[in-house]
């Protein structure tokens, strides 16, 4: 069995991450993406301090994203009419931790790992559409109507993972009542807002816009929405313009900047905890096993964590000792995981009130919350450590 390639599922950041991982420890692996072509749709991402450091233990040192990336030094919230309510040193937490945190897009955090990973042990075009186990190993089924045998399967899939359908059924994902719209603009951003990561909360309403380099901006905004209800792609520029007009912190005008047809749109999931990530041979990763909000920004993150961990349970207890392996991993990750998944949800629920009283109650505390405190619970996010691969 152990010298069966473990078979990954998803070619997205958690699969290369883990594809990258396995490699420097001598793990043979296989990974099929169901897209035709290696890449990524989206549009900006946050990688903290502590995804660098674990990308940096994958092999992927934080220059060659320092290319691609913008530094964030500040992290803030604000009001609609320009009020800014907290904030906390994210530079300084990067000094003491050994690493940076940047906005990056999504695209290019992809292509970074994808020069790090075996072009040749990639199978695209290849949707996994079953998965059956025994006591030798796993076959996965593809919508081609081939198979592939392996020793493990991890399923890194995302949200709607069919890995962990095939594992645990097909409960449904958690709406949090919450649609969100993004958007790339060419748009400068002032001098002094380039390095500032800052959440502007109005009634039901948020919104980020945050640089992604010289003349180039990402930018994010939410409303409180039924699920599914998606506004056309010719409408979704002057909806949002109508919805945020005289917002501070220049989210207009990067809204203006932007291609009308390159705005999109999601609805905003995750999935309550479940006990266990693992059956049999087959495990999860990313958001596959825990997804969440994106309120805290530690979705690739954790996605990335996870793959550290996962390759260093494989590495000591071995292949051909699974549940020890998933054991050690799960049990070294549950409580982080499920724990951001539980705060980014409460986040976005509370950003997103719009009764007046609610709204000022909120702006009141965030006013009166010392930095002190904001930066202890930062603390727990980027201090964390996923350790070495070995």
């Amino acid at each position: 069995m152990a010298d069966e390639p473990i078979l990954i599922v998803g070619a997205g950041i958690g699969g290369l991450s883990l594809a990258a991982g396995l490699a420097r420890v001598g793990i043979e692996y296989r990974l099929f993406e169901q897209a035709p072509a290696l890449g990524e749709v989206g549009a900006g991402l946050g990688l903290w301090t502590n995804a660098i450091r674990a990308l940096e233990t994958l092999g992927v040192p934080h220059a060659s994203l320092a290319e691609r990336a913008y530094e964030v030094r500040s992290g803030e919230a604000g009001t609609a009419a320009g009020e800014t309510l907290a904030r906390f040193d994210v530079a300084k937490l990067g000094e003491e931790y050994g690493a940076p945190s940047y906005v990056v897009h999504r695209g290019e955090l992809h292509a970074t790992l994808a020069a790090v990973v075996d072009g040749a042990k990639i199978t695209l075009d290849a949707e996994a559409v079953g998965l059956a186990q025994d006591d030798d190993g796993v076959t996965l089924r593809l919508a081609d109507g081939t198979e592939a045998r392996g020793a493990l399967a991890i399923g890194a899939d995302g949200l709607w993972s069919s890995v962990r359908t095939a594992l645990f059924g097909d409960a449904p994902a958690r709406y949090s009542g919450e649609t969100c719209y993004r958007g790339v603009a060419s748009y400068e951003l002032p001098p002094e807002e380039r390095h500032v990561l800052r959440e502007v909360q109005g009634h039901g309403l948020r919104c980020c816009v945050t640089s992604l380099g010289p003349g180039r901006v990402y930018w994010w905004a939410t409303e409180r929405r039924p699920a599914g209800d998606e506004v056309p792609v010719a409408e979704r520029k002057p909806h949002l313009a109508e919805r945020f007009a005289g917002f501070a912190f220049g989210f207009p005008e990067a809204l203006e900047a932007t291609p009308a047809d390159a705005i999109l749109q999601n609805d905003l999931y995750d999935r309550p905890p479940i006990p266990t990530w693992s059956r049999g041979r087959a495990t999860l990763l990313g958001d596959a096993a825990h997804p969440t909000t994106p309120n805290l920004g530690q979705g690739a993150c954790m996605a990335i964590e996870d793959a550290v961990v996962l390759t260093r349970c494989l590495a000591r207890h071995g292949v051909d000792d699974p549940s020890a392996a998933f054991a050690a991993y799960e049990e070294e990750r549950r409580a982080r995981c499920y724990g951001i998944v539980s705060q980014s949800r409460t986040f976005g629920r509370v950003g997103s009130w719009s009764n007046p009283v609610a709204v000022g109650l909120r702006n009141l505390i965030n006013r009166a919350t010392p930095g002190w405190m904001l930066e202890k619970a930062m603390r727990r996010q980027l201090g964390y450590d996923a350790g070495p691969l070995v």
